[in-house]
Order: C-alpha cells, then structure tokens, then sequence
C-alpha cells in the first residue's frame, strides 16, 4: 500500500462513501457494528494515521503555540519554555520553539511564517532592535493573540509578562549598600528595550530610597556583546571616583565583566561586587562567580504566560476583547559568595 493512507483509499477498497468510513473511524452510531468492525480491520491493516491537520482545519484550529526567542543558549529563555510547555500539554497543544538570535528583521521573517502557518497564539521575547508594534498588530487582526515574555514593545495595547523591576533593582541596592558599596555602576541593555529603561528607573528611584545621589556618569548601555560590556567597563573605571561594584541588565552581562577583571585587573575582580538579573544554573557551576543574582523566576514568567495565552484564545474563540493585562512576578535575591560578607 502506498505510504499515507487516506479515508478515500479505505473507501474505494471497500466501496463505500468516504463519509462512511469517517463516521465508522469516529465510532458514530448511525453505522452499523458490522461496517465499523470492516473499516477499523482495513485500516488496521493499512496502518492508517488520521489526518490531524485536516480535522484541526475543520475547526480553525491547529491546537499549535509559536515561542520566540532570541537565543536558546540562553537559560532564562530555556526555563520560561520549560513552563510554557507545561501548561501546553495540560491543554492538550504542541509548541513551535524559533530563535531570532537578537535580530529584528529575522523575527519578522518568523512571526510571517508562524502566520502563515495559522498557530493559535504566540509568546515572544522581542529582539533588542525591535520598535514597531505593526507585525504584532497584524498578528492581533489576524485572530492570533500574541503575549511578550520578560521584553516588551513601548506599546499599550498589548498584554506583558514581566519580573519586578522596582522591587528586584531594591532589593540589589540594599544589598549592596550592606556590603558597603556607595558607588554602584548600572548597566543598562539597549535603549530600544523597554526593559532597559524600567530596570534604569527601578536603579535610580532604589539609590534616592537609601539616600544616594544619583550619578549619570556611572550608567553605561550596553548590547550585550563581550566587547561593548568591557568597552563601558574600561570608561567607567576610568572615572576619578570609580565604581566598586554594578548593577547590571543581566547576569550574562555580569560575567563578562567578571571575566574582563580577572584578566586586566585581578586585584580589582576580587573586590568588586556584580549583581544581575537572572539566576542562571550555570552559576552554580562557576569558580569565580558573581556575588548574587536576581532570580526572576523565570518558569513562573513562563508558566504566566501560557496561561493568559489561553485566556486569550478562548476569547477570540468567543470574539470576547479583553483588556490587555501586565503580570509581575516578584524576583528572589540569591547570594552567590556567602564567603564574603
């Protein structure tokens, strides 16, 4: 038999309709046993696999989420698609997992394809040159709801899960205020992202809180390459009073300047105190590693996510429009070099 076997073949080796057989397949009881007992038989023989995709068609579904990224090496990325799958498979749905290494113009290129593709809904994390809202408005149009993960768009009309970046910048300051640190650089991401600039205000409001004046000279942006962080670091160290300790965008920002000190300036890396967001695994694994972390609980951020993604579809299921909704989820301040109080 030739491979992909189809209802119609069934029906023509057994000369019948090919709405019989389907009606037989699905156990409908206007067939009769004996009929269903003889295209059940054949189709065992043939090996038939039902076509999900056309029955997925039949009801304007494809029971499929597209995940965008910007990179799968990424361990927070890993993490919030580890949640997102769970409440995936709870609601009986496959995911499509793309990259767009950071780049605009390819996430385009994927959001197009995941269109086209007709998946029921989308979760992105937004490249960092990403400004118009207008491919995620067409998405919306379209009767695909879309969700933005951790980065987001300087856009009101579109629902966002973030961490607590007032709260998680605090809890950094105070921390580092402890250790005796009154210099304290920021390093921001780039100034595309909205993220950038919250996480920028959460840093300046947390320093007023505890009584610091804020100094623009120790803010640097960064594109989160190795060169532009070290770049922002030699200017900083540069300043007559320089820091002894940042606050960075992300710990992955965090290392590389760990991995810039260890290398031009030793005495310095084991005095100077990192704090990022996100508590990467890999940390654990580090010798030299950073003296804390932000964990932005990252699974939660996923699992979040899912679950107002399936709010949203079975409101275009029932063309309800709901209001677009921000969740914040608390960040947790994990302490690395316990050694070192």
């Amino acid at each position: 038999m030739k491979k992909g076997v189809t209802i119609v073949d069934i029906a023509n080796k057994l000369n019948m309709s090919a709405s019989t057989v389907s009606k037989a397949l699905r156990d409908d009881p206007t067939i009769s046993e004996i009929t269903r007992a003889r295209v059940k038989a054949l189709a065992k023989e043939w090996n038939y696999i039902p076509n999900q995709a056309a029955r997925n068609f039949q009801q304007n579904k494809s029971y499929t989420l597209g995940i965008v990224i910007p990179d799968l090496l990424d361990q927070f990325y890993v993490l919030a698609i580890n949640g997102i799958e769970e409440v995936a498979v709870q609601n009986n749905y496959n995911v499509i997992i793309c990259q767009s290494y950071d780049h605009a113009e390819r996430e385009q290129g994927i959001l197009n394809h995941l269109i086209s593709s007709r998946v029921d809904g989308i979760i992105i994390v937004v490249s960092k040159d990403t400004k118009d809202p207008e491919i995620f408005e067409t998405l919306e149009r379209q009767g695909i709801p879309i969700i933005f993960l951790s980065r987001s768009i300087q856009h009101p009309t579109f629902s966002w899960i973030s961490c607590d970046h007032d709260g998680g910048a605090s809890k950094a300051v105070a921390f580092l205020l402890e250790r005796g640190h009154r210099r304290i650089a920021h390093l921001t991401g780039p100034t595309s992202l909205l993220t950038s600039h919250l996480r920028h205000a959460g840093y300046k409001k947390a320093l007023e809180q505890h009584g610091l004046t804020y100094d623009p000279e120790l803010v640097k942006p960064t594109d989160f390459s190795f060169d532009n962080t070290t770049a922002a670091v030699k200017e900083l160290l540069r300043n007559d009073d320089p820091p002894t300790a940042f606050f960075v965008f992300k710990s992955y920002v965090g290392l590389d300047i760990l991995r810039f000190l260890r290398d031009a300036h030793p005495k310095k890396a084991k005095k100077t105190a990192i704090i990022g967001f996100g508590n990467l695994p890999l940390i654990k694994q580090l010798e030299n590693k950073p003296t804390a972390s932000l964990d932005e609980n990252s699974k939660v951020m996923g699992v979040k996510a899912a679950e107002l993604l399936f709010e949203k579809i079975k409101d275009t299921d029932t063309d309800h429009v709901s209001s677009p909704r921000n969740i914040i989820v608390p960040c947790d301040l994990i302490i690395h070099d316990v050694a070192n109080p």
